[in-house]
């Protein structure tokens, strides 16, 4: 798509300039809920290679539903539904694909704010980004970060798990005030009011946006089908089109849990960022996602990404090399593998897709595993403690073996 028109694309959008009669009411925020049946119905047309299942263990995992060989490629996922590159590495690493160059600022740019490796990334980017909003919101945040960026203030944050929990959703009551007031300033007036971000923030916020992005997305491209498509009659996520592709994932995300909580009890300054990025979420936001935006939305949002994500990492060239972190993606239908340290699946990136393969024979009914970034060379104590952000103790049977012999 030539710049020219992706320029003229982006001169309709307008971003979120709301007074107290158009803010959204809780009737008119979209609700995203199936039942256990319509659940377990999207989950197993994940792959024609395994069911997912609850585990002896809690939660759900993948099952093989045959005997597979090693090599056989399982599932593959083209775009998560979102995702981030963190503050330092923005101009570095391609928006689109994730490809680095050596530490090279990207060459090709969208209203100089947003950085790709080639013209096809950026024509690319622009044309999933139907109507421009997407760009607009990823801009408006650039500038709003400008005047927002510092450190955040816990000091009203209790430490006591008790008392947190006490405090917790009057906090949140607080952020609906903000949001009531704020919107009935005139825009001149809400500066004063702005919520204050980190770099650590800022990942989140891009991550957020994209979510919203493709939830917005995705509900406007229903309205507009004549005849949308039924999950019903979509057999696996690899033998629909591209969009349908995309609205299966948006809905498996709505699936995965998410671990606001155990987050913020574990770092309650959290509490205070999360808070802020709705705040911020909620100044740039164009009126057609406001349906997808109120604060259980955006922690529920979060919330999900905390452990179910994907590292964008940098390439490593040679044994021993400290590899860079870029970002991270959410692939909805890749988060129900869990984590083994003797782990049967590898996962392969290519630009923003992954390939999910078989790393030796598996057997029918075995569960599939990948490895949450541990190789597996590390003591028991040293996996365990890496894997603490995940919220759980790995009983795999490696760990298992090895600590009866510690």
């Amino acid at each position: 798509m030539p710049t020219s028109e992706i320029n003229t694309k982006l001169a309709g959008v307008r971003i979120s300039s709301q007074t107290t009669e158009s803010l959204p009411t809780p009737e008119s925020i979209v609700q995203h809920t199936m039942t256990k049946a319509e659940e377990d119905a999207l989950l197993q047309r994940i792959s024609p290679f395994f069911s997912v299942k609850k585990t002896a263990y809690g939660g759900r995992g993948c099952f093989a539903s045959q005997k597979i060989t090693e090599g056989t490629s399982l599932l593959n996922v083209d775009l998560p539904v979102g995702s981030s590159v963190v503050r330092p590495f923005r101009k570095e690493v391609c928006t689109w694909c994730f490809h680095y160059d050596n530490g090279r600022s990207m060459k090709f740019r969208l209203v100089d704010k947003i950085y790709f490796c080639s013209d096809d990334c950026r024509s690319n980017f622009a044309a999933y980004d139907f109507d421009g909003s997407l760009t607009t919101t990823l801009c408006a945040a650039e500038d709003l970060y400008v005047k927002c960026a510092g450190e955040i203030s816990d000091k009203d944050v209790p430490e006591d798990e008790n008392e947190l929990s006490k405090v917790y959703d009057e906090q949140w009551k607080s952020v609906c005030d903000w949001e009531s007031r704020v919107f009935r300033m005139k825009p001149s007036k809400r500066p004063l009011h702005y919520p204050t971000v980190t770099a650590e923030d800022y990942a989140e916020i891009r991550y957020v946006v994209s979510t919203l992005h493709n939830m917005s997305r995705c509900k406007k491209q229903d309205c507009e089908d004549e005849e949308p498509a039924n999950s019903g009659e979509m057999p696996y996520s690899s033998d629909i089109s591209p969009f349908a592709r995309k609205e299966f994932e948006v809905k498996a995300f709505d699936i995965l849990q998410s671990s606001e909580m155990d987050k913020v009890k574990r770092y309650p300054y959290l509490l205070v960022s999360y808070m802020n990025i709705y705040k911020f979420v909620r100044l740039i936001c164009p009126e057609s996602w406001l349906p997808f935006v109120s604060p259980q939305s955006i922690r529920d949002i979060i919330g999900r990404n905390l452990t179910n994500a994907f590292g964008i990492w940098s390439p490593v060239t040679q044994e021993g090399e400290e590899r860079e972190f870029f970002g991270f993606g959410v692939y909805p239908s890749a988060s129900f593998f869990n984590h083994s340290c003797a782990f049967n699946i590898r996962k392969v990136r290519a630009g923003a897709s992954y390939e999910f393969i078989a790393s030796r024979d598996i057997l029918s009914g075995e569960e599939l595993c990948i490895s949450y970034g541990i190789n597996g060379d590390e003591s028991v104590a040293q996996r365990r403690e890496s894997l603490r952000e995940w919220f759980f103790t790995c009983g795999c049977t490696k760990c298992t073996t090895e600590s009866g012999n510690v």
